[in-house]
């Protein structure tokens, strides 16, 4: 599996001071933006590492997946995720005029990603980024990453993991992966609670 870049994408963590419940209102900027040694960011949580992420609903319910103990983050083993995604690395970067394409760029870390992460056979009919980004502090990996969400929509259940770390656990309604029947992680949490709250805006 192809290593992440030494440099990955960023922003100072005090850009979002005011976040509650693990998420905030936030619209990402070129101002913001930083570049950071992944190893150094991994462990100063004066920073935000910035993911793109992924995650896939068809009729009212959202994929997820348990995250075994084969994965390489043991922080997050047994537990049951819904988004895929992750760094968004210096070669994702599209610059023009040496001003960075934002939402190019964006674009171009997540499909590498979904490459990268799941096997789709059903087709994606729509694609929404929530505007709230998921900003928590439970545990040490959440306090030094934010995450930029993207719901896509498809036309079937014919999605899969590509990684064997991975274990697909199917379709499930957000209420329900919030009922406690689940060990949900944190952003699964904040995710199903969005979700849950625009069904019913």
């Amino acid at each position: 599996m192809k290593k992440h870049q030494e440099h990955i994408v960023c922003i100072k963590s005090e850009k979002v001071k005011h976040r509650e419940h693990g998420f905030v209102d936030y619209k990402l900027n070129n101002s913001d933006l930083m570049l950071g040694q992944r190893a150094m960011l991994e462990k100063d949580d004066d920073f935000r590492q910035l993911l793109p992420i992924s995650i896939f609903t068809h009729k009212g319910k959202v994929w997820a997946y348990e995250r075994t103990s084969k994965g390489g983050e043991s922080r997050l083993h047994n537990k049951i995720a819904v988004a895929v995604g992750g760094h968004w690395d210096l070669e994702d970067l599209v610059i023009e005029n040496s001003v960075i394409d934002l939402e190019q760029s964006l674009a171009n870390t997540m499909a590498r990603e979904l490459e990268e992460e799941v096997n789709l056979t059903s087709s994606i009919v729509k694609t929404v980024e929530l505007e709230k980004k998921v900003c928590a502090d439970d545990t040490e990996v959440d306090r030094v990453h934010l995450a930029v969400v993207y719901v896509h929509e498809l036309d079937g259940e014919g999605i899969d993991s590509c990684e064997d770390q991975l274990k697909t656990v199917g379709f499930i309604s957000p209420k329900e992966l919030l009922s406690g029947d689940y060990n949900i992680e944190a952003w699964a949490r904040i995710i199903c609670e969005i979700l849950v709250e625009k069904e019913l805006a």
